[in-house]
């Protein structure tokens, strides 16, 4: 099922290839603010602006989530036609655009991202891969409601309101003063879904246990967790008094500092 979303090992090599760094050089020589890339996933072109300030990282997450499918790596992970997802961490847009394609227009994906300074782009790869059913909710996912300083590193994916865990993984350019919102509050406002996929940069347990009894509208989870600040025991404990009786781990050779927890409430290995 993976390989058949996934691009071929082609276009794997085409993104770590010395010819597309001289393409992103030569672009940013000009002038050029942003680059353009396609993928294939699942049968369907789609198209990304990426800011070339950081697009050798970003190519590095589109890889990670469009061509290693490291979020999609369980069949029962992958959303369906008429699937409710809920994206928290979503970056440029990568996971939200595909999990739009796959759920389609009966069903819905709900993409969260704090950073103001990458919601215009994360905006417009939505709209240009007619992501239509995809609704944007510019806050961060935090223990409590309010605002919170969010510390934005040198590569942008690694934003977080832990400044350590930025620091660990790059530099820290800049902060800014976000709106927080509880993941209870936004659980109980959505509703039932039926995959969650989370990137929280260090705050996964927290975040976890701050809504374990709201938990109980998800079926299937998908976490990233950054070893850096949190122990993958601890998390799949939380999982556990939540309901989640099925938990696979996934450890990318990519992604020697990061563990992927798929959790499911039900024995799914069947479908």
């Amino acid at each position: 099922m993976k390989e058949n979303l996934c691009s071929d090992t082609n276009t794997a090599r085409l993104f770590r290839s010395v010819l597309l760094s001289r393409l992103l050089l030569l672009q940013r020589l000009l002038g050029a603010k942003y680059t353009s890339i396609r993928v294939r996933f699942a049968g369907r072109k789609l198209e990304f602006t990426i800011p070339l300030d950081y697009a050798d990282w970003a190519l590095k997450n589109l890889e990670h989530v469009l061509i290693d499918c490291d979020y999609y790596g369980i069949p029962w992970a992958i959303p369906k036609s008429g699937h409710r997802v809920l994206d928290v961490g979503a970056f440029l847009g990568f996971y939200t655009v595909s999990s739009s394609i796959l759920t389609g227009l009966s069903g819905v994906v709900y993409a969260v991202e704090p950073n103001k300074r990458i919601l215009s782009v994360l905006h417009s790869n939505i709209v240009v891969n007619s992501a239509s059913n995809t609704i944007l909710i510019p806050y961060a996912v935090c223990p409590s409601n309010g605002f919170v300083k969010l510390y934005i590193g040198e590569y942008p994916a690694v934003s977080s309101t832990i400044r350590e865990h930025v620091e660990y993984y790059t530099s820290v350019i800049e902060s800014i003063e976000v709106k927080c919102v509880k993941m209870s509050s936004l659980l109980r406002s959505i509703g039932y879904l039926d995959i969650v996929k989370l990137d929280l940069e260090g705050l996964e347990k927290d975040i976890l246990l701050e809504s374990i009894d709201e938990l109980k509208r998800v079926e299937t989870i998908v976490v990233e967790v950054h070893l850096d600040q949190v122990d993958t025991f601890e998390v799949e404990e939380v999982l556990y008094r939540a309901g989640f009786n099925e938990i696979v781990e996934y450890t990318s050779s990519e992604m020697p500092d990061q563990i992927i927890v798929y959790a499911s409430k039900s024995n799914k290995r069947a479908e």
